[in-house]
């Protein structure tokens, strides 16, 4: 249903989506994953970027090292086709976190975020982020601004009300466009 929902976008130039929680409640990378190999199933080649860097997780439900990754990537853009690595699923790649920065925010400079999106929009259709909870740290407000929609993860009996409607009204103040939620429930 998901895909479905998507697929206007996913059939333009290249779709950039950001998979994001208010929290850190719901199993975002699971969801993320099904997500990215549903639309591989179109035909798309995709990318998952692991934006995770505080709790990669990315990384081993595709069993991939993680020595180097985006925050290399981040360091020397040239060097992305180097830190890719495809999955045992053709049309299905990931961008790992790769090692943890000293200071996690200096990934997040915008100018040098540009230029990874600008890389992977011109060698894949569809480039998914899975960032961290929204409403704990800044990297996910970074890369909400660089997609062209957001997927909200709330789970059932953790997820408090009052973090998802802070999270929309932020996105919504910011001009995100919310794609959609999904509802764990158990």
């Amino acid at each position: 249903m998901i895909r479905t929902n998507l697929e206007p976008l996913v059939h333009q130039q290249t779709a950039l989506l950001l998979v994001t929680s208010p929290s850190d409640d719901g199993e975002k990378s699971i969801i993320t994953s099904k997500l990215a190999l549903s639309i591989v199933e179109q035909g798309k080649k995709v990318l998952l970027v692991d934006g995770n860097i505080r709790k990669p997780s990315l990384n081993h439900w595709f069993k991939l090292p993680n020595e180097a990754g985006l925050t290399n990537v981040i360091d020397n853009v040239n060097e992305a086709f180097l830190n890719i690595q495809e999955t045992f699923v053709p049309g299905l790649f990931v961008l790992p976190t790769g090692p943890m920065p000293v200071n996690p925010a200096d990934v997040w400079m915008t100018g040098k975020i540009n230029e990874l999106v600008r890389y992977c929009e011109a060698n894949f259709d569809v480039i998914i982020f899975e960032g961290p909870p929204f409403l704990t740290v800044s990297d996910s407000h970074i890369l909400a601004n660089q997609c062209d929609g957001v997927i909200l993860v709330i789970k059932e009996n953790k997820t408090k009300k009052k973090d998802v409607i802070k999270t929309k009204e932020y996105l919504e103040r910011k001009n995100n466009q919310i794609l959609g939620v999904i509802y764990q429930t158990g």
